[in-house]
């Protein structure tokens, strides 16, 4: 066998790309691999210039670097750091890695280039690379939603037991005001916390019911100065993402109303999954909701719920008698 039957034996068993060029530029051996890759038979690219398999705007200085190499030729990664690419007959163009080689081939100097097709690669790093910016937009909002949560809501609510603390001992008239005064302080902070839930929504997707609701429980003992009873019965690990953010939504209401204008010493929040139907039980044992009282728009905004998803919300009051809010919808089993 002579020298070159067995190096095309070698070349051919490669798994990458492989081009032998001499040093006017020509390829004398191309493998299997290599015509896969590139579209050509192998006896369209035997005897042509190497720059054919670049895109147009490179060949020339391709030429350039080509004649550089030759100089002291040695082994190396062609282009290192530089975005490399490689025409296709059909004149696609694809992403690739070079290796260089010189080596000597019946008496005269030669280079070996592999040649490997790293369009995959290319897309995981794409891919990677947007996952990164997600997770650090996501961090972002997640930071935002904490300030907004744990300082200006929390300033907010501070100031309005201060205000409501006085009522007792201002005038009918200031009395008056003070209270329109607390309601839209109310509906601001109802507005924070549905931009918080919207920044921090990115976060909770892909996490079960459980711990959500588990965190709104601990986010609200902060506020409360206790916390809330949990209970959890049935499997809810299988309730999907757009219920669990129905039911964030809920639970945070409701325990945002028992902070506001509960006084509650006790609060249970449970979470039922039995055959069908998931129940959201939310009770205090507060001062309950005066009988002449209309209900809120936060109230309003749970019976909406309920409904777009076909089922119904109850709330059980009484003066001195504690608040209950019953949530229930059809899930599957």
């Amino acid at each position: 066998m002579n020298e070159e039957h067995w190096l095309l034996e070698v070349v051919e068993a490669m798994p990458d790309g492989v081009v032998i060029v001499d040093y006017a530029g020509e390829m004398i051996l191309v493998n299997r691999e290599m015509e896969r890759l590139l579209g050509y038979p192998r006896d369209e690219l035997l005897g042509q210039r190497v720059e054919m398999l670049l895109p147009g705007d490179l060949r020339t200085a391709h030429e350039a670097h080509r004649d550089s190499y030759q100089v002291a030729p040695h082994r190396r990664e062609m282009g290192r750091g530089l975005d490399l690419k490689a025409q296709r007959k059909d004149g696609t163009v694809f992403p690739v890695e070079i290796s260089l080689a010189p080596a000597e081939l019946t008496g005269r100097q030669v280079v070996i280039a592999t040649v490997r097709d790293v369009t995959a690669n290319r897309m995981a790093e794409s891919e990677l690379e947007s996952a990164r910016n997600r997770l650090m937009l996501a961090e972002d909002h997640e930071r935002i939603a904490r300030d907004l949560h744990d300082t200006v809501i929390q300033r907010l609510f501070a100031a309005g037991l201060s205000l409501q603390s006085v009522l007792p001992v201002v005038p009918e008239v200031a009395k008056a005001k003070i209270e329109r005064i607390l309601d839209d302080q109310d509906d601001a902070i109802r507005e924070l916390r549905t931009a918080i839930f919207g920044l921090s929504s990115k976060r909770s997707a892909g996490r079960t019911i459980r711990v959500v609701v588990n965190q709104l429980v601990d986010d609200a003992s902060r506020v409360l100065g206790f916390r809330p009873t949990l209970h959890f019965n049935g499997v809810l690990d299988s309730i999907d993402q757009d219920v669990t953010t129905e039911v964030a939504a809920i639970v945070r209401e409701s325990l945002s109303n028992v902070a506001r204008h509960a006084q509650a010493k006790k609060v249970e929040v449970s979470l039922s999954h039995i055959g069908d139907r998931l129940a959201v039980v939310i009770s205090d044992d507060g001062e309950g909701i005066p009988s002449s009282h209309r209900l809120g728009s936060g109230l309003l905004n749970m019976h909406d719920r309920a409904t777009r998803l076909n089922g119904t919300c109850t709330v059980t009051s009484g003066e001195g008698n504690g608040t209950t809010v019953r949530w229930q919808v059809p899930v599957g089993s």
